[in-house]
């Protein structure tokens, strides 16, 4: 568990002091850089994934992280969210507005001047989606 409560990925080390951070840094790359641009909060409940912590707008201080995520037996037009440390499983709808924590991704990347690639796991919310990675010999 990091210090926020929230369990740490598979492939991202935890957080040392949460909060303490002011600016994102720039993103883990394979020696170059990336450009990315900033995803837009809040989010809808539909773009988070398995391991992704998010919060509810009436909960900002109520971190969850998701542990399964399933359309609704019932109703196609709902989601069924199992979250650690949650009793019930959350229904929602895919275009409910949530406050994303956390949302690990891998990204194949692709130099912009060059066929050089690299593959990178970037949390979205700490660094956007990239949309160009210039590689170490390019830049």
């Amino acid at each position: 568990m990091t210090p926020a409560g929230i369990p740490p990925a598979d492939d991202q080390p935890p957080l040392d002091r949460p909060g303490t951070r002011t600016t994102a840094p720039s993103p883990p790359t394979p020696r170059g850089f990336v450009v990315t641009v900033p995803i837009t909060a809040p989010a809808p409940v539909a773009r988070l994934r398995t391991k992704d912590a998010f919060a509810l707008p009436e909960a900002p201080d109520d971190h969850l992280v998701i542990r399964s995520i399933q359309t609704h037996p019932t109703s196609g037009t709902r989601l069924i969210i199992n979250a650690h440390g949650k009793g019930a499983p959350l229904t929602m709808h895919p275009e409910e507005p949530v406050l994303p924590i956390r949302m690990l991704r891998t990204f194949e990347l692709t130099c912009a001047l060059c066929p050089g690639r690299a593959r990178r796991v970037l949390d979205l919310v700490l660094h956007g989606t990239p949309h160009a990675w210039v590689c170490q010999a390019c830049s």
